[in-house]
């Protein structure tokens, strides 16, 4: 049977790479859009040999962006999070990374016309997984086109480029609709295997599950291969994470969390403030930043820091009686900087009271190729 094609583009977006593709160049019928996507991944297989996934849950995600149906945004964008060795595509929460090449991506392919002002242009985007709104500002050059080359460094990324901002307004309850899903802002879990371990489940951006380092036997500082060489570990994690899942009502079993919601709530791990030798063979100082932290991503240590997962690590940090701000020396402050495996990350929250009025980061993005994705239909 020959081959069919669709439009799609490739997109870095900040420490993270995407398929970006126009809603309209779908099937029609949404339900043949999971193993669409498995196939332009070649999911299942630990390479992704046969589609083209980079083998790293980072690198196996899709965007599909499209024109609103109302005024309110400029864009709306749905989020896809593709399996590697397991034929799942998870469509349960939003990739922050990523969010920044929204904006790129809708004026590269046309779908929107802003006006210029003072260089960028602003826009406003819409995920439609979580509903949350994005204020996003893009570099632009003389031409109008999307500005890549820059001077702004975003740890995880080689070489520098153009700064894109962007705000997530009201961030708080993006998934479960609460902050704090439980009620509470330390939880037990009972996890068989490991014992009763006490978490902070909290839900900013995307729905985040954290605990102190030393209750894994973790100091916080670890970095990837490290861990992701540790089978017990990514074990104690994932059991850990998939309780929270269940206690958040993501799954009615948690023994099915690792199949139905492998990717929310996201799990990670906070410690005490060390000096540490990131994977890039930079010295990083406890001077250098607020909360050392480390967070998984489709059941493997991300190589950097997720954005989503920042966002909701420094909220939770500002929040007194969460296990994050037992780390934060000092929570009368507006941004967090997390010390992460490829250096530091720095996010802003804007906080009033116990109200959450949105989180922000700057990014990178850049277009790296378009044209005809191939893929082999159903028999």
């Amino acid at each position: 049977m020959s081959q069919e094609s669709l439009p799609a583009t490739v997109f870095r977006g900040g420490t993270t790479k995407g398929i970006y593709f126009t809603r309209e160049h779908l099937p029609a019928d949404r339900d043949e859009w999971d193993e669409l996507l498995l196939k332009t991944f070649g999911s299942p297989d630990p390479k992704q040999l046969d589609g083209i996934g980079g083998s790293h849950s980072t690198a196996s995600k899709a965007m599909i962006i499209s024109a609103p149906e109302d005024d309110d945004v400029d864009v709306e964008y749905l989020f896809a999070q593709v399996g590697i060795e397991k034929p799942v595509v998870d469509w349960g929460g939003n990739c922050g990374n990523l969010t920044y090449a929204v904006g790129p991506y809708a004026m590269e392919r046309g779908l929107v016309d802003p006006e210029t002002e003072g260089g960028e242009v602003n826009l406003t985007l819409r995920n439609e997984n979580t509903g949350t709104v994005v204020e996003q500002s893009v570099p632009v050059t003389d031409e109008g086109d999307p500005q890549y080359r820059g001077d702004f460094r975003v740890y995880g990324v080689p070489g520098t480029g153009a700064r894109i901002g962007s705000r997530f307004l009201d961030p708080a309850g993006s998934v479960t609709g609460s902050l704090f899903p439980t009620g509470n802002r330390i939880d037990t879990l009972s996890v068989p295997g490991v014992g009763e371990v006490e978490a902070s489940l909290v839900d900013v951006s995307s729905p985040c599950v954290f605990v102190r380092a030393e209750a894994v036997g973790m100091t916080a500082a670890e970095l990837p291969k490290e861990i992701d060489s540790d089978p017990d570990l990514l074990e104690t994690l994932e059991a850990i994470r998939s309780q929270a899942a269940a206690r958040l009502g993501f799954v009615d079993d948690a023994s099915d969390a690792t199949a139905e919601s492998p990717g929310i709530p996201k799990m990670a791990v906070v410690g005490e403030k060390q000096p540490y030798q990131s994977s890039i063979g930079e010295e990083v100082t406890p001077d250098e930043y607020d909360l050392l932290a480390r967070i998984m991503s489709m059941q493997k240590a991300h190589h950097a820091y997720s954005i989503t997962g920042s966002m909701c690590t420094a909220t939770a940090a500002l929040f007194s009686g969460t296990i994050p701000n037992e780390f934060l020396a000092n929570d009368d402050t507006d941004q967090v900087t997390i010390g992460h495996p490829k250096g530091t990350l720095t996010v802003g929250v804007g906080r009033e009271g116990d109200d959450v009025r949105y989180t922000e980061a700057a990014r990178t993005a850049r277009q790296i190729m378009h044209g005809d994705l191939f893929y082999l239909p159903s028999q």
